[in-house]
């Protein structure tokens, strides 16, 4: 990520409707499907400014790492501690010494996420999860992928694909940001075809606080039916995945909740 848009996110993290959507999702599948027993270990690849953090705390104690030592500084302004300067291809953790591992768009940035993927799986313990999301469809790709350091887009199938080779049994996939789909697509292309900038910058378009407001319930619906459903398609993909077992099938689909 260029060094300038961390200063970016940090301020726009708080309020910013996709930043919002994101945390509320994160909260939502983990209070419905992850066990948060007393003394749970989370990881927080990529952690960025730090924001996520708060949001993960409420299931375990966080342990946080990214590759910039740019985002660590702007996580300890938010008074966050437990923070490792390393890349999520060599984590500094023992082996299945973690419960829960979040990448909420990390992988999309690694050289190589099939070893990303498989030296989480190391990490995780047997009945560890892995959630994570991702950018969607090659064709969305804008200079904003380009000022984040994105190297690739992804689709459902390759994502699911690329866990299963890599160890993990996917338990609930589904696209996510449907609904403003089609205006984010019109967007890039147009951005696309009349780009003047000379260095790539992010798409982040500050709106008025009704317009933000407004982008945030409408996706608070499409996480509300997310309880029946799961969307053909998005501008995100997010995954809840376990280490597989031997013999274990992929579920696929929307996960049922667990029987009180």
């Amino acid at each position: 990520m260029n060094p300038e848009e961390y200063a970016e996110m940090y301020k726009l993290e708080a309020f910013y409707w996709w930043y919002v959507a994101r945390r509320k999702l994160v909260a939502w599948m983990l209070g419905r499907w992850h066990d948060a027993a007393h003394g749970s270990k989370i990881l927080d690849v990529g952690c960025g400014t730090g924001m996520n953090c708060s949001t993960l705390a409420r299931f375990g104690t966080v342990f946080s790492v990214d590759t910039a030592p740019e985002a660590l500084a702007y996580t300890r302004r938010r008074g966050i501690d437990r923070l490792a300067c390393c890349d999520v291809q060599r984590l500094p953790f023992a082996n299945e010494s973690v419960d829960l591992v979040t990448a909420l768009d990390v992988l999309e940035h690694t050289d190589d996420d099939l070893e990303a993927l498989r030296e989480v799986r190391r990490v995780l313990k047997s009945s560890g999860r892995l959630l994570l999301t991702v950018p969607a469809y090659g064709f969305l790709w804008s200079e904003h992928d380009e000022a984040l350091h994105h190297r690739r887009r992804y689709v459902a199938n390759e994502l699911r694909n690329k866990l299963l080779v890599t160890g993990f049994e996917v338990q609930h996939l589904t696209y996510f940001i449907t609904l403003l789909f089609f205006p984010i697509l019109l967007l890039r292309t147009w951005n696309n075809l009349f780009r003047q900038s000379i260095r790539p910058k992010t798409s982040h378009m500050h709106f008025p606080a009704f317009i933000n407001s407004f982008f945030v319930r409408l996706l608070d619906l499409e996480r509300f039916f997310l309880r029946w459903m799961h969307y053909p398609f998005g501008v995100s993909i997010v995954c809840l995945a376990g280490r597989a077992r031997d013999g274990a099938e992929d579920a696929g689909g929307p996960l049922k909740p667990p029987e009180n």
